[in-house]
């Protein structure tokens, strides 16, 4: 859970429409980019849908526990083309109204997923790995041209940071290097300038698969933030890392923070009073990944080990729930208090900092479908978004408004 003294973003990492993986090396260099001027209005979007049974809730982005945005697929009676329409609810998602098509593409092409950040002034971004912007309220939806994939947008208020790999399908399939840029704007995604200082790395980027989520971007003021990125090797051990870098003056300098854990890809949370804590997962199998928990008390410095489980030694695993199911995100609540969701996991919980878990009862979510989504806006009021395996696997929306002690569930509704 973020918090900032202006509107915080609430959204999903990344929402995978296919299981499939392929890796890519990435390359982060300093680019001398001129400014990306805004898209032209030639490319916008906004015939209005008459909702039908085929749709599907797949991301929500919401700025309130009653207000935000909800991303639903409709895939074509042959299979061929996929379109998502961006729907507003008023009612903490029990109804969605005034769909609004804005994008298609091919079903068939692993690489695209639903990501949504808002900023709280009209400002949308749904992204993954192209762009689309709305400057009004989600009515209106335009695609904004950029060279590569971009992989996470982060805002608050009309400060919008965006991550973006420059690389092509055919770049990603071959294992061909590419670079990582940064860009930032101040007003609200209408034009976009280079970060005024990018870290050097060398990382292994994953593309798609359901079970790999990744944290690319967390900022925790308008000047500070971390970026993250996929671990440079993909051993399953302790003798890998995960790059992690640090910001306090808004991207002018950048301090190496690494999380020392091998993994396929890892997640990360900030709580409100700063702790860290990310979760390292190593390559699926069977419905599981075996998966690391650690925590850091003074911004990424030093990490201490909450839960180690290596293959090499699975015997010795502590018991705990959080091998079972995929990654996907993860919400810091407290310092001591966190989510966990993942396709083929139902909502998991830590009340240790992340040393024991559990799967929350009854279950939110299953081994079927899974969570993709747990949105914390504070210690009370909460939301995740997954497939209720009890209904048919119909996507669903759970809430609570004591902490997680209590959730309720609704099948979302369009209007």
């Amino acid at each position: 859970m973020t918090t900032s003294t202006d509107t915080t973003t609430r959204k999903l990492r990344f929402r995978f429409i296919s299981g499939v993986v392929a890796v890519a090396l990435l390359v982060g260099v300093s680019l001398t980019v001129s400014q990306v001027q805004p898209a032209t209005s030639a490319t916008s979007t906004s015939t209005t849908l008459t909702p039908g049974p085929a749709l599907s809730l797949k991301t929500i982005a919401f700025l309130s526990p009653s207000t935000g945005l909800g991303v639903f697929t409709k895939e074509s009676p042959n299979g061929e083309t996929c379109k998502d329409f961006v729907g507003q609810s008023s009612d903490g998602g029990g109804v969605f109204g005034s769909l609004v098509h804005a994008m298609s593409w091919n079903c068939s092409n692993n690489e695209f997923s639903s990501s949504l950040t808002l900023d709280g002034h009209g400002d949308g971004f749904l992204y993954g790995p192209w762009l689309y912007v709305s400057h009004d309220g989600a009515k209106v939806w335009t695609r904004s041209p950029q060279p590569g994939s971009v992989l996470d947008v982060d805002a608050i208020g009309l400060s919008v940071w965006m991550v973006e790999s420059i690389c092509t399908h055919i770049d990603t399939v071959s294992l061909l290097r590419c670079p990582v840029r940064l860009l930032e704007s101040a007003n609200g995604g209408r034009t976009w300038e280079p970060s005024p200082g990018v870290p050097p790395y060398l990382v292994t980027g994953l593309r798609n698969g359901g079970a790999n989520g990744q944290t690319y971007l967390i900022r925790t003021s308008r000047s500070a933030a971390y970026l993250m990125l996929a671990p440079a090797s993909i051993r399953y051990d302790a003798s890998s890392v995960i790059p992690l870098w640090f910001t306090s003056n808004g991207g002018i300098s950048w301090s190496n923070r690494q999380v020392p854990c091998g993994a396929l890809s890892a997640v990360l949370s900030a709580a409100p009073n700063g702790t860290l804590m990310a979760v390292c997962a190593s390559g699926p199998g069977a419905g599981m990944q075996l998966k690391q928990v650690l925590e850091s008390t003074n911004g990424g410095r030093t990490w201490m080990v909450k839960y180690r489980c290596l293959p090499s030694d699975t015997s010795s695993c502590p018991e705990s729930d959080i091998d079972s199911g995929y990654l996907a995100t993860i919400d810091l609540v407290t310092s001591r208090e966190a989510f966990l969701v993942g396709d083929r996991s139902s909502l998991l919980v830590t009340h240790d900092g992340g040393t024991r878990w559990q799967a929350v009862q009854p279950l939110i979510g299953g081994s079927a479908g899974g969570t993709t989504q747990v949105i914390f806006f504070n210690t009370s009021h909460g939301v995740v978004l997954g497939e209720n395996d009890s209904n048919n696997e119909d996507s669903t929306l759970w809430s609570t408004v004591d902490g997680g002690k209590h959730w309720t569930a609704e099948l979302p509704r369009t209007s």
